[in-house]
């Protein structure tokens, strides 16, 4: 009886070559590379929300700081451009030519200004004056004033100005600091709001970033 030389021992079944990878091995290892995107994703969203959540909460005191800054010039407005007295012009006055004042005025400094300082009895030295605005009308001397840190709030100027009690420009003063202070806030809070809008712009860029390398590494 002959041999077959030609006869070779097959693979053993289940046998692999060296290599192959089991594929079950290549599954379980994919999803770690996606695991530090994903949490980046998690932690920027919830500080892109925080952000939005205080810059949120800081309007209505920026409102509130507006509507009391608003009440307060309102006020002022009121006192400094009390009704003064008018009469028929007759006889010999004082004359101010051209208007009663020059044009413009200058912004007071609201946090330090004291307008008592500033109070200039003008037309006291004559019982009665008039202008050149007021061809028809005289009024009386002693019942006006100027005041260069009141001339911001002058509403009508081709009317002379009616001079401010004690107590009146110690309301006034008052009311210019309320003005000051809400001015100082609504500007720390606007600068504040400008910077929680540019964090939350990075945050955004990087959340846009992450979210792409995480879910396109799921998706791969």
């Amino acid at each position: 009886m002959r041999m077959n030389a030609d006869r070779r021992p097959s693979a053993a079944f289940g046998h692999r070559g060296a290599g192959t990878q089991p594929s079950a091995t290549r599954a379980h290892a994919a999803p770690a590379g996606g695991i530090v995107p994903i949490a980046g994703v998690a932690l920027l969203t919830f500080l892109l929300a925080m952000v939005v959540f205080a810059a949120i909460r800081m309007l209505p005191a920026i409102g509130g700081a507006n509507a009391e800054s608003a009440r307060a010039t309102a006020r002022v407005i009121e006192i400094v451009n009390q009704p003064v007295t008018h009469l028929r012009l007759s006889g010999p006055v004082a004359m101010f030519s051209p208007g009663w004042f020059h044009a413009g005025a200058q912004k007071p400094d609201f946090d330090t200004v004291d307008i008592r300082a500033t109070q200039e009895l003008l037309y006291s030295g004559a019982s009665h004056v008039s202008s050149d605005l007021n061809p028809t009308e005289m009024f009386i001397g002693g019942e006006l004033e100027f005041n260069a840190m009141t001339k911001y709030f002058y509403a009508d100027r081709t009317l002379p100005k009616h001079r401010l009690s004690d107590s009146e420009m110690d309301e006034i003063n008052g009311l210019y600091r309320v003005i000051g202070r809400d001015a100082r806030a609504s500007s720390t809070q606007i600068l504040m709001i400008a910077g929680l809008a540019a964090a939350a712009l990075c945050l955004g860029v990087g959340l846009y970033y992450l979210s792409g390398r995480a879910f396109g590494d799921s998706a791969a």
